[in-house]
């Protein structure tokens, strides 16, 4: 006997109902944690089987890449800069041994974004320098501890004009700034905050023109700090500026930036995005990465649209990958690959 047409119809709706039901019953999967690797370790242990005591904590701190190339230069916590040219797999020492110390933050070590050969380490305690070819390297006179972070002139050929902020001072945030390359320094009478969730931005825009925030706008001077004037009621997050192609910029919690008159005015640019890090730059100015409290994202139309492309590093061991202070954070666009480090960490690599 043949089941009727409305016997068989109701059976499949029944059998599609179940199936239905149980699939809304099963667990929705989440989505798959990025693949951090670590790319440091082997490095460090050949250092370490030397007999080299690395000093505290350990690890590795600071990381920057050369968006042209993609050769990756990371800090290693006592033992100066390396830089690699396979994404990790194998390192070679670049600062002839003028860098020491350590980064405590992600703008400690920078790099020109018009020509990455050029890159500047603002070491905390140990020795900082910068150079503009990655191979001879000038050393900055030392301030006791040195630094938390700095700016340097990369609008000149050969940049003499440096700012950076004093690491742990006291009275907190003394600012320092030198015209001869980090021979001789002077103290500004400006100060920032020393909290690390607080606004602390320095900026060397010119021989004689820097800018400054501690929470209450942008201020700018255009005498080398002797004199300043509020231009900006805008809080910068980032605490340097970034060049690029005539153009300074600066990430705020809710955006972009941009200066096209050397810091004299300042105009929002693009979407809403919160920035700490960046921005980053790729083939040109429409390629753009920075990182935020809420992870890292990538633009393709300067900045009028913006992608989360990968969450924060976690933590592992040693400090966070936070990139208000601690975390230190850079893209190499030609490989599309991300790289995170912080004090007493190796550095990990990400590919998207």
């Amino acid at each position: 006997m043949h089941a009727s047409p409305r016997r068989r119809s109701n059976g499949i709706r029944n059998a599609l109902c179940l199936f239905f039901c149980v699939i809304l019953l099963l667990p929705i999967p989440s989505q798959a944690a990025d693949t951090w690797t670590d790319v440091s370790s082997l490095l460090i242990e050949r250092l370490n089987q030397r007999g080299i005591q690395r000093p505290w904590p350990g690890g590795c701190s600071g990381v920057v890449v050369n968006r042209l190339t993609g050769e990756v230069t990371i800090k290693v916590v006592g033992g100066g800069l390396w830089r690699s040219t396979d994404q990790g797999k194998s390192w070679q020492q670049i600062d002839n041994e003028t860098i020491s110390g350590r980064d405590e933050t992600g703008w400690a070590t920078s790099v020109d974004q018009n020509a990455p050969t050029r890159l500047a380490s603002f070491s905390l305690d140990g020795a900082a320098g910068w150079t503009t070819d990655g191979v001879h390297w000038n050393r900055f006179s030392s301030l006791g501890r040195n630094w938390d972070f700095g700016s340097v002139d990369w609008a000149a050929p050969v940049p003499k004009t440096i700012i950076a902020a004093k690491h742990e001072t006291n009275p907190p945030g003394e600012v320092y700034v030198t015209t001869d390359g980090g021979v001789s320094w002077k103290q500004l009478s400006i100060h920032v905050n020393a909290n690390r969730d607080r606004i602390s931005m320095v900026g060397a825009l010119d021989a004689a023109t820097l800018i400054y925030s501690n929470g209450d706008g942008i201020y700018r001077s255009i005498d080398t700090g002797a004199t300043w004037n509020l231009v900006s009621s805008e809080n910068p997050q980032t605490r340097i500026p970034m060049l690029f192609q005539g153009l300074n910029y600066l990430g705020t919690a809710t955006g972009l930036l941009v200066s096209k008159d050397k810091g004299a005015t300042w105009q929002a640019q693009g979407a809403p995005v919160d920035i700490w890090l960046g921005p980053f730059f790729g083939r040109d100015e429409k390629q753009m990465a920075v990182v935020g409290k809420e992870g890292i994202f990538m633009t393709k139309n300067r900045a009028q649209s913006w992608t989360r492309v990968a969450g924060l590093k976690p933590k592992e061991a040693g400090f966070l990958f936070t990139p208000n202070w601690f975390g230190c954070y850079a893209w190499d666009p030609q490989s599309r690959v991300l790289y995170a480090s912080a004090m007493g960490n190796p550095v990990f690599k990400l590919d998207l």
